[in-house]
């Protein structure tokens, strides 16, 4: 599919949403047909953002991955693409509130505090992490081993080594083979011990 260059986003969407509507009268929504369309508005969205991305045209990419999350706002790749962007220009706030949107829709997923989370673990932010992580390790379905494994940094970069040694210990639960938590399971329990503190 050759790139489009002169529609903006916003016309690109309106009309493949109008295309959802095009239907005899009276008759239902096709499930089968939805999902073909949602998946041909997320393609050409992410087609065109890349080719904005590849010509360094950061600013249409965002627009993209904007109107992209307003389609699909449970998408994780989406949203972290799109806070990575604004991450990349410098618009932290927006990339924050990025963040906080997606966690705030995703109530059931337990990886959605992880790019709040990592933003705030990038901004030295320690404090503000606990909170957001800990209730991820209680839902039944485990987070991805990195929302641990910030979580346990954080708690050490507090300060709170038992805190960190549990959240280890939590994670190797998970995945006894984890060797990177092994290695740092290590390094607090010397902590804790009072030995070494690297």
């Amino acid at each position: 599919m050759k790139p489009l260059r002169r529609l903006t986003i916003r016309a690109l969407v309106g009309t493949l949403a109008a295309l959802t509507l095009i239907q005899p009268a009276g008759a239902q929504l096709d499930p089968t047909r939805m999902r073909v369309i949602d998946g041909a508005i997320h393609d050409r969205l992410s087609t065109q953002g890349d080719v904005w991305f590849e010509a360094g045209d950061y600013l249409k990419s965002i627009q993209s991955l904007r109107a992209a999350q307003s389609l699909d706002p449970a998408d994780y790749e989406i949203a972290t693409d799109l806070g990575w962007m604004l991450e990349n220009v410098l618009a932290w706030d927006e990339a924050l509130a990025t963040y906080v949107r997606y966690r705030k829709s995703n109530p059931n997923d337990p990886d959605a505090a992880y790019p709040e989370a990592n933003f705030y673990f990038m901004k030295k932010s320690y404090l503000e992490i606990p909170a957001l992580l800990e209730p991820m390790l209680k839902m039944a379905r485990p987070p991805h081993a990195n929302t641990f494994r910030i979580l346990a940094h954080a708690y050490d970069r507090l300060g709170l080594f038992a805190d960190s040694k549990r959240v280890w210990d939590q994670l190797l639960a998970v995945d006894p083979n984890d060797e990177a938590a092994k290695v740092n399971l290590k390094k607090v329990e010397a902590k804790l011990k009072g030995g070494t503190s690297k």
